[in-house]
């Protein structure tokens, strides 16, 4: 399966703040990383904020670039992850990713998106 289908399946709702998942401890990636002690990749977190920008932009969107990543709490099974973009006036986007499980912050990104040619 691919990642992008493994996260629409994560998805739970809208909030004022951002868009909201749900982490199953049966999500692909923790199969790999790491054995016995599952763990959500970097990469992973980078594609539910490509997700949270498709659904606030309402049109397909890859990451064009990341300007800055920090990487601040593990992501477990089991939790809920809101993701907030906000938009700033030179065209990046703050994107937080907070675990409202254990109430904590997980990562901050400066990215940019374009739009997904299909």
């Amino acid at each position: 399966m691919f990642v992008e289908q493994a996260i629409e399946k994560c998805y739970r709702n809208q909030t004022p703040h951002g868009f909201v998942y749900e982490l199953m401890a049966d999500f692909p990636a923790f199969e790999g990383h790491f054995e016995g002690h599952p763990l959500l990749p970097a990469v992973c977190q980078i594609s539910f904020c490509s997700s949270a920008a498709s659904r606030l932009l309402n049109k397909p969107v890859e990451v064009k670039a990341i300007k800055k990543a920090k990487f601040i709490s593990p992501a477990l099974p089991g939790i809920l992850i809101e993701v907030k973009l906000s938009e700033r006036p030179d065209g990046w986007y703050l994107a937080e990713l907070t675990d409202l499980t254990q109430h904590k912050r997980m990562s901050q990104l400066l990215m940019q998106f374009s739009e997904r040619v299909q």
